[in-house]
């Protein structure tokens, strides 16, 4: 043993340490990085998990014709739904790299909140379950809903969507 290890374990950090620190994750980073969208996966289930929420599931809908080609175009409507509701959402270009979001939820006037990465933006959906959202940055963002008919449903969040 090179010395007291619980002395190690209270003092603070110095340049070596750091120094240390970084060769180590370079060398991780190198030989075994993180999957793609690990970041995202891990934040969203921690959001799932403070919420106590359902979440929504994608609803796939079947497709007619598969054709092999190299390109693809991008899904502009997309359907989730979960026990208590089920909401559709558009997604059009509003920008360069800007876009607008518009929903329908099967439930009138509930609390729709669109999380980004780092801000949130919340509206309530209209009497026929309209709602909103323009000037979104791209990237991965999901919606949380809340029911303000005053049941206990829990709230609702979708799987990340791709903007």
């Amino acid at each position: 043993m090179i010395g007291d290890e619980s002395a190690w374990a209270s003092g603070s950090l110095d340049e070596g340490d750091d120094a240390l620190l970084a060769m180590i994750r370079r060398d991780l980073q190198a030989t075994d990085p993180p999957p793609a969208g690990l970041v995202d996966r891990i934040a969203f289930a921690m959001t799932v998990a403070g919420l106590e929420a359902e979440v929504a599931e994608l609803v796939a809908e079947p497709t007619t014709v598969a054709v092999r080609t190299a390109t693809y175009e991008r899904a502009s409507t997309i359907t989730f739904a979960s026990s208590g509701l089920s909401v559709m959402v558009t997604i059009a270009p509003g920008g360069y790299r800007i876009w607008t979001v518009r929903g329908w939820l099967s439930v009138p006037s509930a609390e729709v909140e669109l999380r980004e990465r780092t801000r949130s933006h919340s509206t309530v959906s209209d009497s026929e379950g309209r709602f909103v959202f323009e000037g979104i940055e791209a990237g991965t963002v999901h919606l949380v809903i809340r029911r303000l008919d005053g049941s206990d449903a829990l709230p609702v969040i979708t799987p990340g969507i791709e903007l």
